[in-house]
């Protein structure tokens, strides 16, 4: 198995159900990885600040794909950035409000994530579980930025039917409800495969040296960047479907052991 880039998923794949990993464990396999010029990438709707908060100085040389594959941060730098227009993101939120007011939308700018200040203690907990830079405000057309992507959720569970309903946009943005309670809203033609893609490209590195991890729908389109495909235990069946193999459960650092597993053949 010729592998040159390593991607995964965060939530339910790298991460466990706590948002932790095993430091020790991922700081000896990077060292391998570098040592057989094996680039790793972390891709996921977290804000890259999130990522760097949560993963530490062990982001250093690492390639972070976050807001929902909208950008590409380097070592402090961006690399890529795609982003929605304000009016229309602006027409996006209105019609998700008008579906269900009770929903909590996160409208991502590159400086920060807006939310509204009516949302419960439990939801701004739910927020932070994601995105480190968070303001609250009382109604969203108070931004004037374009939108990196505009991300819903619902404790609920309505989702898919939320993303159905608001279908008539899919010509001018990409939708994915990626689990019963996430929406995930980015420029059209923007999704994790499109953006693997642009570190392929800026590494010299084929889909066919890829190897992607996941656990959520939204993975179907990290899954098209790589040759291997490997889903969670914990994983949607449909992602499943589409996997060369199954790991261990995300609790029990399934992408970790897969990785020093193949490295060791």
């Amino acid at each position: 198995m010729d592998i040159k880039l390593v991607v995964t998923d965060m939530d339910g794949t790298f991460l466990d159900e706590n948002s932790e990993f095993d430091r020790e464990a991922f700081g000896i396999l990077k060292e391998n990885l570098d040592s057989h010029n094996i680039r790793f990438v972390f891709c996921t709707g977290k804000q890259c600040e999130r990522v760097e908060n949560i993963v530490g100085d062990l982001t250093k040389d690492t390639f972070i794909i976050g807001d929902s594959a909208t950008r590409i941060k380097y070592n402090g730098e961006f690399l890529y950035t795609a982003t929605i227009q304000n009016e229309l993101g602006l027409n996006i939120i209105d019609a998700l409000t008008k579906i269900d007011p009770e929903q909590t939308i996160i409208a991502c700018t590159e400086d920060v994530a807006y939310v509204l200040d009516t949302v419960s203690d439990e939801e701004r907990k739910a927020v932070h579980g994601s995105y480190q830079n968070v303001t609250y405000i009382k109604d969203f057309t108070e931004i004037k930025s374009d939108f990196l992507k505009i991300t819903v959720h619902d404790a609920s569970g309505k989702c898919k039917q939320t993303a159905q309903q608001i279908d008539y946009f899919n010509n001018e943005v990409y939708i994915i409800a990626s689990e019963d309670y996430w929406i995930d809203i980015t420029k059209l033609g923007v999704n994790k495969g499109t953006t693997i893609h642009k570190i392929q490209s800026i590494l010299n590195i084929d889909p066919a040296e890829t190897i992607a991890f996941g656990d959520g729908l939204n993975d179907i389109d990290l899954f098209k960047s790589a040759k291997y495909k490997v889903a969670m235990d914990n994983a949607y069946p449909e992602l499943k479907k589409e996997a060369n193999l199954i790991a261990i459960n995300h609790n029990d650092s399934g992408v970790i052991k897969t990785i020093n597993l193949l490295l060791s053949f």
